[in-house]
């Protein structure tokens, strides 16, 4: 349901149109699609979505597959004779971080040199180099990156998803209250009606204008017609709020314009929705994933390989088969390696180290740290727990109150209805007064909106129950 919210709100979002027309029934989906399409937070929710989206399409190429190409150092010199073109450690590299940040890499040097009409070219430190982590944290890193990334454009829809219910449900609470304003309208009309007559009664008798008695009766009628007047306006506002401008008057039917088209739904029980999926609960757990990823990151220990083949290397005057480690523990970095010779030499030794000992006592803390967020973030999946059994217990009322409602309102509807019908008859037979059926039939149309009126709570709790939960 709340997907096809969505694309409904989507799908109207992009125009808007305002009507100017003499006032007529208007469907009650034409309402809400108008409703929905002036709906600025809506508009400003689909552009974060959409650039929420962009972000994830950058973050997943900056952690798929990488190719960087380098020219390196040019290096031209000429005497007007001679000339030489020098190019240094020019380059390809590639990479896939998803594979252990498994990196090849290929350089080399290149000469040219014009002397005496001749041309001679040369490569040298050709070097070819594939390096991988055995143990690190960036395979980490990049999952908890990929992860943001993508739990940001899933907030973004949430939200853009959201808006739309709020904007239903916004909608729906404005349209129960018009309809109980036309239920005061129409019991203001009856009582404008009666009291009219009453006023034209004691003018036909021949009350003085200035008489209490005449200027009572003329203050009802003017009070009714205020009311009214007054309950009109609330009928315009809600159709401006829909985007549209409408006329309305006194003689203006309002029982004929109650809807007769409302959505019928049945009421969502909160134990069919998976409880992992509250919005609370699946908050507090996903911030103890992801700070969970993150922490093991931080581990302060780290260890890479490397090995290649290094063609003319310039430190052996030959070709060189190399191979290096390389690994870091808290404060202490150390690295090795070895370019073994294919002509026969004794092979060159590289070594290195570093120290910060500050890293050492930064590691205990953080340790502390983390072991105190840890807990915290445990407590929050807990508490949250906790408050979804409440909500849970208060969702289960309201459901059974409204269905008690209804089945309330359709027996006085029908026994109104049953009474109305059988008063009509002995009324058109002289036998009752008319105000006696006039009775009757306010009942009846007062039940009628009771009735409109639970259909539209129903609507309004199934939307609350779907903005507590995510639809993943």
């Amino acid at each position: 349901m709340k997907k096809l919210l969505f694309i409904t709100a989507l799908s109207f979002i992009s125009s808007a149109a305002i009507n100017l027309f003499a006032f007529e029934k208007i469907s009650t989906q034409d309402l809400f699609y108008s409703y929905l399409k002036n709906d600025s937070d809506l508009k400003n929710l689909t552009i974060e979505a959409e650039q929420a989206q962009l972000s994830l399409k950058s973050t997943q190429i900056e952690n798929g597959f990488l190719v960087n190409l380098t020219s390196g150092s040019l290096i031209l010199k000429s005497n007007g004779e001679d000339s030489s073109l020098t190019v240094k450690s020019a380059g390809l590299s590639a990479s896939l971080p998803q594979a252990s940040n498994l990196t090849l890499t290929a350089s080399s040097d290149y000469s040219v040199e014009n002397s005496d009409s001749e041309k001679v070219s040369e490569f040298s430190d050709t070097k070819l180099n594939l390096s991988i982590d055995i143990f690190s944290s960036n395979s980490i890193t990049r999952k908890v990156n990929l992860m943001k990334a993508q739990r940001s454009f899933t907030q973004a829809k949430r939200a853009l998803e959201n808006q739309a219910i709020e904007c239903e449900i916004e909608f729906y609470t404005s349209l129960k209250e018009l309809l109980t304003a036309t239920g005061d309208i129409i019991s203001a009309q009856s009582d404008l009606y009666d009291d009219t007559m009453d006023f034209e009664s004691i003018k036909a008798k021949g009350y003085s204008s200035l008489s209490s008695t005449y200027q009572l009766a003329n203050m009802k009628v003017l009070s009714d017609q205020h009311e009214i007047q007054s309950l009109i306006h609330d009928y315009i506002l809600f159709y401006k709020d829909c985007g549209y401008e409408i006329q309305l008057d006194s003689s203006t039917d309002f029982y004929q314009l109650l809807p007769s088209d409302l959505p019928q739904v049945q009421g969502l029980d909160i134990n069919s929705f998976d409880s992992e999926k509250y919005t609370e609960i699946e908050e507090a757990l996903w911030t103890y994933q992801i700070n969970s990823l993150s922490r093991s990151a931080n581990n302060y220990f780290s260890l890479s390989a490397n090995g290649g083949y290094t063609f003319n290397n310039s430190d052996t005057s030959t070709d060189t088969l190399d191979a290096g480690l390389s690994t870091s523990i808290a404060g202490l970095s150390l690295s090795g390696g070895v370019n073994m010779p294919l002509n026969g030499q004794n092979p060159v030794y590289t070594f290195g180290a570093s120290l910060s000992p500050s890293d050492f006592f930064l590691k205990s803390i953080s340790d502390k740290s983390n072991k105190l967020t840890d807990e915290a973030e445990l407590l929050a999946i807990e508490d949250a727990r906790k408050n979804y059994e409440k909500v849970k217990t208060q969702k289960e009322g309201e459901l059974e109150e409204i269905l008690w409602n209804k089945e309330s309102y359709q027996e006085s509807y029908q026994m109104y209805e049953s009474l109305s019908n059988q008063l009509k008859e002995a009324f058109d037979a002289g036998l009752i007064a008319e105000s006696q059926y006039l009775s009757a039939l306010s009942q009846v149309k007062s039940y009628k909106v009771n009735l409109l009126t639970n259909k539209i709570d129903l609507i309004i709790y199934n939307n609350e129950l779907l903005t507590l939960f995510v639809n993943e």
